[in-house]
């Protein structure tokens, strides 16, 4: 199972995602929408990889660490083994790593709301996901992921 999350990690080095800077502005567009597309592409594995760790974390009421600290300041590889040791006998394929990071994805999506507003939609976003059949909890995690990573990478 490490290996396949390393395998992961590995098609994006964390060095190589620079947060996106304003001063482009003479920048050619075709050359800017490119290199966000491959920023894109880099950091999504990580987010999904984090969110995972994230959700398993919670589940273990393990040390909490923060969805952009595991994103931009964890390494690549202390968080694939993070993920394995977290995740024990289970691998990133499995539904319970795919659950954890459903359920981490949608948190970091509900943060802007408040106490008992936040634990009812989560609630109700939890009892969605027990019925879903996999392969639409991995196309739903999949677009949650995708709209994390838009996100991060618009954090200055």
């Amino acid at each position: 199972m490490r290996i396949l999350v390393l395998s992961l990690l590995m098609l994006c080095p964390l060095t190589s995602i620079a947060k996106p800077t304003t001063k482009t502005a003479t920048a050619d567009p075709d050359e800017m929408v490119r290199k966000f597309a491959e920023m894109h592409q880099q950091l999504m594995p990580i987010v999904a990889v984090a969110d995972m760790f994230y959700g398993c974390n919670i589940s273990s009421k393990q040390t909490q660490f923060s969805l952009q600290h595991l994103i931009y300041d964890m390494d690549k590889d202390v968080l694939a083994t993070k993920l394995s040791r977290c995740l024990g006998d289970e691998n990133i394929a499995s539904d319970k790593a795919l659950n954890f990071g459903l359920q981490a994805c949608l948190i970091d999506q509900m943060s802007h709301l408040q106490g008992a507003e936040k634990k009812q939609r989560l609630r109700e976003a939890n009892d969605i996901i027990k019925q879903l059949p996999r392969t639409e909890r991995q196309k739903s995690f999949t677009q949650c992921v995708n709209n994390q990573t838009l996100k991060y990478l618009r954090q200055d």
